[in-house]
């Protein structure tokens, strides 16, 4: 069978990773800012909803300022800039995923699944374009797993191998903290915009980041400073606020530009950017988010400090001249543009329509036994699975493979190293997919249900040595096929012990050491020669299992020729698991 696979379950990680907020902003504009309790008329009668937040607007800064090489392999990750949020349940949540899906990659993002609403940023914009505002967090605060290990263990498949990682203080400080621990784990570089609060940063926090970006009031708070009139002032107050830590602190300070102060040696200081001719500043809302987020990419691509900032004060710069968080953001072209650099990127890409998912083709190794009158080269001095392999990259159009577990771990009673298959893999210029459990024969009257415990047990090791194997050849998932879970006659099984012993056992092999970094997913069937009956044999059951397992890295894999055996919409069945819980493959 082939598989059809969406290219966001990839295990690739994006080169920048963006953890915080999303809000609806809803701005209001006033012409001074009203006085306590006093009650002023909009000049404008109605109000502007748009995509805000400072996670959000950082990590579509960082998109736009990227650049977009016309010859990159669409699933290349160069630059590739993915923002890890909680989307709200309600209408505005709907509204902004449609949107930023469009920017960014949102395969580690989330809709609310406690019913929580969206984050909203209530924005007063005065005449001269300066905005005050107050922020609700909504799902950006409430939605985020409590159990730590469970967010560690979140956060941690999000950031991958990124080369930097941003951070808001708009979420959470726990979860930053779980964030820049597992980010330092990969050596990516942490930076924290201060924005959201002006309590200080606590030491933990501080001992894990690189970079802290404060503005002038957000500094002036963390260090219960006076006056931050001269450069003096700040550098002064930003090595009170980090303390004997080896933070550096990067200060946006509007119109005057920006300071970076380090731990030791002289402050990089760089002046404000002249606005493009013929503009003026319109809404500043979004100049400090730009500021970092093109701060990130100068950063991964290999600048110094110096050329970042500077870097960085051209988008803040263009930032300032359009209306909105989201609208103001500029392309690449606009900053080099700015800066006089004759721009060697291409054109921004546009975004794919919604809804529509690229795909790449793979298929189970087992399918390259038939036919092989049709593949005329076999080597004999290499392990059969290696021809296998050989044929599949043959095959036009199939980039993944997936491997049967046992079955193709071994050849002729001996153990194949993982690392020979997947050298075997790329040499032929194809992508590890899933590892997919195919219980032995010695199962027959069950794996997960079966009465006796040792057996069980068995099946839960066999489990577990799958996803050893899945993570020594960088596999991302583990497909488990309940063939034998099941019954012959109506009344031949204790149906609510078979429930609970598979709950029981999926929980177990979910939350192992070997398989709880990895997806785990029951691709269900309704009937088979084996067993007659399934104890899982529709998506409605399947989903009942999701739901009692209760773990965020256990799912489902729908096989389109087995809900058909089921009497099923396959599409219909697709909706229903996609949204809430999460498919990770159509079959």
């Amino acid at each position: 069978a082939i598989r059809a696979v969406a290219s966001a379950s990839a295990s690739a990680s994006a080169s920048i990773v963006v953890i915080g907020s999303i809000n609806a902003d809803v701005i209001v504009r006033v012409d001074r800012l009203p006085r306590p309790e006093e009650t002023r008329l909009s000049p404008k009668n109605t109000v502007d909803v748009l995509c805000g937040g400072k996670g959000a607007n950082q990590a579509v800064a960082a998109a736009r300022a990227s650049c977009a090489i016309d010859d990159v392999n669409d699933d290349d990750d160069h630059n590739r800039v993915s923002f890890v949020g909680k989307f709200g349940a309600d209408a505005y949540g709907a509204q902004l995923f449609a949107e930023l899906e469009a920017e960014v990659d949102l395969t580690k993002s989330a809709r609310s699944t406690r019913g929580s609403p969206n984050g909203l940023g209530l924005v007063m914009l005065a005449d001269d374009g300066i905005p005050s505002a107050v922020v609700v967090g909504g799902a950006n605060v409430d939605d985020w797993p409590e159990n730590d290990e469970v967010l560690a263990r979140e956060l941690r498949e999000a950031i991958g191998n990124a080369k930097i990682v941003l951070l808001q203080r708009e979420v959470p400080e726990r979860v930053n903290i779980h964030a820049a621990r597992e980010a330092k784990k990969h050596n990516a570089v942490v930076i924290l915009d201060a924005g959201g609060s002006h309590s200080a940063v606590s030491l933990e926090l501080l001992s894990l980041i690189d970079y802290v970006a404060p503005n002038e009031n957000e500094l002036q708070g963390m260090a219960n400073a006076q006056s931050l009139a001269t450069d003096d002032d700040v550098i002064h107050a930003a090595r009170v606020a980090v303390g004997n830590t080896n933070v550096k602190v990067l200060v946006t300070l509007g119109a005057r530009g920006a300071l970076l102060v380090p731990p030791q040696g002289e402050p990089v200081r760089i002046k404000g950017m002249t606005l493009p001719s013929g503009t003026s500043e319109v809404d500043a809302t979004a100049a400090g988010d730009t500021f970092r987020g093109a701060f990130a990419v100068a950063l991964a691509e290999g600048r110094s400090d110096t050329e970042a900032m500077r870097f960085a004060a051209a988008a803040g710069a263009l930032a300032v001249t359009k209306l909105g968080a989201m609208p103001s953001l500029p392309s690449r072209q606009e900053i080099d543009r700015l800066l006089g650099v004759h721009s060697t990127c291409g054109s921004p890409r546009q975004p794919r329509a919604r809804g529509v998912v690229p795909l790449q083709f793979a298929s189970r190794l087992n399918s390259m036994k038939a036919r092989q009158d049709l593949f005329t080269y076999s080597d004999t001095n290499v392990p059969e699975v290696i021809n296998l392999i050989e044929r599949m990259a043959s095959v036009r159009g199939v980039s993944s493979v997936f491997l049967n577990y046992p079955e193709h771990f071994v050849d002729g009673g001996k153990a194949l190293a993982a690392a020979d298959l997947r050298r075997a893999i790329r040499s032929f210029k194809l992508k590890m997919g899933a590892v997919c459990v195919r219980f032995p024969e010695e199962f027959r009257l069950g794996a997960f249900t079966n009465p006796n415990e040792n057996i069980k047990q068995r099946a839960k090791t066999l489990v577990r040595d799958a996803c050893r194997a899945a993570n020594d050849l960088g596999a991302d998932e583990v497909i488990i096929w309940p063939r034998y879970d099941g019954y012959d006659y109506h009344f031949q099984a204790n149906y609510d012990e078979a429930w609970d012993s598979m709950v029981a056992s999926y929980r177990a092999v979910a939350t192992s050491t070997e398989c709880n970094s990895l997806k785990i997913s029951v691709e269900y069937k309704p009937t088979d020669e084996k067993s007659r009956f399934s104890f899982i044999p529709s998506t409605g059951s399947a989903l009942l299992l999701v739901d009692a397992v209760g773990c965020p890295n256990f799912g489902l894999t729908l096989d389109v020729g087995h809900m058909l055996a089921a009497g099923e919409n396959p599409a219909q069945g697709a909706a229903h698991v996609a949204a809430p819980r999460g498919v990770f493959f159509i079959k």
